[in-house]
């Protein structure tokens, strides 16, 4: 079974070519339209295609600092 790291990893990876501007693990308070993507196991993550970033929520705080690292490859940043 993969971690919730592993699994968020896949479905950035999926997915980035969508969403190149961002990872946040903070809910946008603009309203921004948003597309849950993946939600079980304590782990969501929401697309925003119209400005092109992620939110995921359920990892822990070096977790996510590695998907971003991860995020920021893929994206050439």
């Amino acid at each position: 079974m993969a971690t919730k790291l592993e699994k968020a990893k896949e479905i950035i990876k999926a997915n980035y070519k969508d969403a190149k501007c961002g990872i946040f693990r903070t809910r946008n308070l603009t309203g921004d339209t948003m597309e849950t993507i993946y939600d079980e196991d304590g782990l969501t993550i929401d697309i925003c295609r119209d400005w092109g970033y992620f939110e995921v929520f359920g990892l822990e705080g070096a977790d996510f600092v590695e998907l971003k690292h991860f995020y920021n490859k893929l994206t050439g940043r």
